[in-house]
């Protein structure tokens, strides 16, 4: 007989990533500041069958070597918790080309048949950040129907709040945080419509965001159940995702589901964005 804990583990919901394989997957994991990228990558994926390369990581990465190396001048002493910092710190790591070089180390040794898996953190505002890793990532011999995308879809009003709460530990500037969101709205779209960029065949997947859309277990006492070796995993049950495109094949023609995704964007993506005439949808007029 299973015991709940087995149980529980049984019928965790999860997107599946090539199968499950443990080498030679990559992930594009999209979404505006705010968004719960790093929920969706522990809750929703298998999380720890990948290597990370999180901007955020790297950000608070540098900022102790400054203190502690008493390097780089240019960052030392700034705060994340600042939305100024912040977004100075930003663009240090992107005029050093930080995020290039780190994609660079951590594919130097890899080779045909080992390669690891990989997920790349972006808000994806817009496609050049794909564009600019897939040449490496071909490179090194990873398979086009292994590059995949994942859109974290958040309500923007949530992911102000999210943003701002200050366990979170950074805080990004209100006029970037609608850019970002703005930004991964339009190229998902873009992406839906008229397919992914040449070099990314993987499967496309949206998952929404947000507590509310996210159903997790619980105990006698109503307590989210949490598992793994530090008993800090919350275990989901649920939470709602399409599947847009899978590996291998053309981005799907189901109306049904395209309408779905678009009612998702219209409901979730900036006012500043859907109230304009963009989409071409036919769905921008409503509320």
């Amino acid at each position: 007989m299973k015991s709940f804990k087995q149980y529980i583990e049984l019928i965790e919901k999860q997107i599946i990533i090539g199968k499950g394989a443990k080498y030679g997957q990559i992930v594009f994991m999209a979404g505006g500041a705010g968004s719960g990228k790093g929920f969706a990558r522990t809750h929703f994926l298998e999380g720890e069958k990948f290597k990370v390369r999180d901007p955020d990581e790297l950000k608070k990465a540098f900022l102790k070597l400054a203190e502690l190396k008493k390097k780089y001048k240019d960052i030392r002493g700034l705060e994340l918790t600042k939305p100024k910092d912040a977004f100075k710190l930003h663009k240090w790591i992107e005029n050093k080309r930080i995020k290039e070089k780190t994609l660079s180390l951590i594919l130097m040794n890899a080779r045909q048949g080992i390669l690891p898996n990989l997920l790349i953190d972006t808000t994806l505002k817009n496609k050049t950040k794909i564009e600019e890793a897939l040449p490496y990532l071909l490179a090194a011999g990873y398979d086009p129907k292994n590059i995949n995308i994942v859109w974290v879809l958040t309500d923007f009003a949530v992911a102000v709040k999210q943003n701002r709460d200050p366990e979170r530990g950074r805080v990004v500037p209100d006029d970037i945080m609608l850019q970002t969101h703005e930004g991964a709205a339009t190229t998902m779209f873009k992406f839906i419509k008229s397919g992914t960029p040449r070099g990314v065949n993987g499967g496309v997947y949206i998952v929404l965001g947000g507590a509310k859309n996210t159903v997790l277990y619980k105990d006698k006492e109503g307590k989210p159940i949490k598992t793994g070796k530090k008993k800090d995993i919350i275990v989901v049950k649920d939470f709602s995702y399409l599947t847009m495109k899978e590996p291998g094949k053309k981005m799907t023609t189901n109306s049904g589901l395209q309408q779905k995704a678009f009612d998702w964007i219209m409901k979730n993506a900036p006012r500043t964005l859907t109230n304009k005439d963009i989409f071409g949808t036919g769905q921008e007029k409503q509320k």
